[in-house]
Formats: C-alpha cells, sequence, structure tokens
C-alpha cells in the first residue's frame, strides 16, 4: 500500500496546481519511501481514508508504483487541518481553489470521516482555543496590547443598529455565544459577523499599534487568518474556514475609512478606551 497524498496529488488531478521540484512526496505507506515524507497508515485515521477514498489512478516514485488519493479525500484531509495555524495560506487556498467542490459534496458518512481525522488531528497537534466561558474584559486581555475598548470598535463596525454578535450572546458578560442564535442567522449575516470580528482584529492588532499605516486589506487578511486558526473555535471558525472567500470579499477600505475618521473626531474624554490587563 502506497497512497500519493498532498500537493503532489494535488498536482496530479489539477496540472494547473504547479509543485515546485523541491516539493514533498507525501505517501502513505506501510514502511518509509526513500524521497519522500512517510504518513503511518495508523495514525490520523490514514487507513480507514486510503480504504475509503483512494483511488486506482497510479504514478510512479523512485521505482515504486502510488496509488492516488482522490480528490474527496484530499479535501477531507486538506479540511481536517485547516483550523491550525501552520502554513495557513497555502492550504485555504489549495482547498477553496481545488477541493472545495468536493468537499461541498460530502454526505454524512463523508462528515464522520472528516470529524474523526478533525479529532485526531487535535490530539497530534495540539492547539490552544479561546475559552469563551470566561468574562469578556478576561477574554479580551491577551498578549496583544490594546488602545481602545473591543466592544466599541465592534458598535464602530457593525452593520446593522448593533454587532451581530450581541444577538448571539447567552450572557452579556461573557464571550460565549449560543449557536441556536446562530443557526437562526442568515447566510449573509453570518458573514458580516465574521467579517465585523476581522475588522474589529484589524484595527486593534495592525492599524492602531502603527498609526494607521499598516496596509489595511493585508490587516485583514491576516485577521481573517486568525479567526479561523487561534483566535476563535468551533462552529464560528468553521463558518470563518468554509467561507473564506467570502469573508476576504467583506474587506471595504472605505469602512476602515470612516471608522478610523469618528474615532479621530471624537473627542478623548468620548472614546471608550481598553481598561483590561495590558502587557
Amino acid at each position: 500500500m502506497n497512497i500519493l497524498i498532498g500537493s503532489r496529488a494535488l498536482n496530479y488531478w489539477f496540472p494547473e496546481a504547479q509543485v515546485r521540484p523541491q516539493s514533498d512526496w507525501d505517501i502513505i505507506s506501510n514502511d518509509p519511501i526513500d524521497g519522500s515524507e512517510w504518513h503511518d497508515p495508523a495514525i490520523l485515521y490514514n487507513q480507514e481514508f486510503v480504504d475509503r477514498y483512494c483511488s486506482h489512478h497510479t504514478i510512479e516514485f523512485n521505482g515504486h508504483t502510488l496509488r492516488v488519493m482522490s480528490p474527496m479525500g484530499l479535501a477531507l484531509i486538506k479540511r481536517s487541518h485547516l483550523w491550525r495555524d501552520l502554513s495557513f495560506q497555502k492550504h485555504v487556498t489549495h482547498f477553496h481553489k481545488w477541493l472545495f467542490t468536493f468537499y461541498n459534496q460530502r454526505d454524512i458518512i463523508d462528515q464522520q470521516f472528516l470529524q474523526r481525522r478533525i479529532d485526531l488531528t487535535k490530539q497530534m497537534f495540539p492547539q490552544g482555543n479561546p475559552n469563551l466561558m470566561q468574562k469578556k474584559d478576561d477574554f479580551f486581555s491577551d498578549a496583544v496590547t490594546k488602545k481602545y475598548d473591543h466592544d466599541w470598535l465592534h458598535e464602530l463596525f457593525a452593520y446593522h443598529n448593533q454587532p451581530l454578535y450581541v444577538r448571539l450572546l447567552r450572557d452579556a458578560n461573557l464571550a460565549w455565544c449560543d449557536k441556536d442564535k446562530w443557526e437562526a442567522l442568515s447566510d449573509e449575516e453570518k458573514t458580516q459577523c465574521v467579517a465585523e470580528e476581522v475588522y474589529v482584529i484589524s484595527t486593534e492588532r495592525f492599524l492602531v499599534p502603527n498609526d494607521w499605516k499598516y496596509p489595511a486589506k493585508r490587516a485583514f487578511m491576516k485577521s481573517a487568518d486568525k479567526v479561523c486558526t487561534t483566535l476563535c473555535s468551533g462552529w464560528f471558525r468553521d463558518f470563518a474556514i468554509d467561507n473564506y472567500p467570502k469573508v476576504l470579499q467583506m474587506f471595504d477600505q472605505q469602512k476602515f475609512n470612516a471608522v478610523q475618521q469618528v474615532i479621530n473626531s471624537t473627542p478623548e474624554f468620548k472614546r471608550k478606551f481598553y481598561n483590561g490587563n495590558q502587557s
């Protein structure tokens, strides 16, 4: 059993997905193959993925015949680790450009395979997630020095009469949001809700600390990446990952300009500053 996965397998199905000559050959095999990146079939549900998703297409590598993982198998494998911040831009681009169509055709069994691999990936590669069951002041008190109150920025960037996240809160004092309330939102409102968070993160982590001289579009993209990986979790993060291109399309330079103008024109004693512990 020698199964090709990763970017080389993606390139097999989609030659436009170019690979560099030095790119790894990622192979699921019982024993390591010289010149390849070995993936043990006994971990991360690899054997089960091979049994269900491997194609009968073959390719030769260093004297070995490799079967190529199907596009659906590649889509589920790729999606299973998109919550990680490791090479996120590369992986999310591959996912949405080449594999999302297959992912979007998954059935209940496919979803079960995906969830199992996500769970195993999180066990193997632990990554801290935010604790939502804490007071908002504690939740937003992290290693980033903030100037303005997070909720005030949300009010400034809101698409409606109040920030969309307010409609989701279980408790006004906690960062925890209610999934049932989230599901009651339209897809457009969900995208706006994610975008509001991205705008706020862009402002407090990139624009304000750099006196608004940091490129806003770059800040927006970096902040969207953080929402998809380290700063959010659960169904909110899942929606952001699955709708990443739509979220990026929400970028509006004029929206940033308008908020900057509001902040600058607001007398300092009326501005809402961050009161948490800063480091």
